[in-house]
């Protein structure tokens, strides 16, 4: 009696898992989507070394364009320097503050709107120009450095890049590391 029973359930089972097998096939018989400008692939960026600063962290945030985040609790300020050597961040243990007159600044494609009373400036006009960005010790950015290689360079092999970092007491050092092309197959 009980192979009686089993018989028309295991038939019903393996003709429910056929229809499903079947109807995978049909949708996938259609291929994928048309897709204009696919990218030939992308940049992964690694950090190879940091700077020996207490309480100083840097962390590569992988995304379609790399971006860096910087965490920092230590006593004194660090200040970030931006593409062209000017003050661009400075880190506090509580808050990370963007010199507003940076090139580096103006040119970042995720900068967030600030607005524009609360920028303190210093007396001097050679002198950045701050306002607070985040109540915490924590930023990221989509910062150039990281950005793709052009012109074919990527067929060259891994591409260092460096980011610096000044301290409190004027002592200047970098965050390093390389970018490397990975072809999508």
């Amino acid at each position: 009696m009980k192979s009686e029973q089993t018989l028309p359930a295991m038939t019903a089972l393996i003709m429910s898992g056929m229809l499903l097998l079947s109807a995978s096939g049909l949708a996938g018989a259609h291929g994928a989507p048309e897709v204009d400008e696919v990218p030939e692939g992308f940049v992964k960026a690694s950090i190879t070394s940091q700077p020996d600063i207490q309480g100083l962290r840097a962390l590569i945030l992988d995304a379609p364009r790399p971006a860096i985040l910087l965490r920092y609790q230590g006593d004194d300020s660090v200040t970030v320097l931006g593409t062209e050597g000017e003050k661009f961040l400075r880190f506090s243990r509580d808050a990370v503050e963007v010199n507003v007159a940076s090139p580096s600044w103006k040119d970042l494609p995720n900068a967030p709107k600030l607005p524009e009373n609360e920028a303190t400036q210093s007396d001097q006009s050679d002198q950045p120009t701050w306002t607070t960005l985040s109540q915490s010790g924590s930023f990221g950015w989509l910062d150039p450095r990281l950005n793709e290689p052009h012109n074919g360079d990527h067929l060259n092999g891994p591409r260092p890049w460096s980011i610096g970092i000044e301290t409190a007491e004027g002592i200047t050092d970098h965050i390093r590391g390389e970018l490397i092309f990975k072809p999508i197959p």
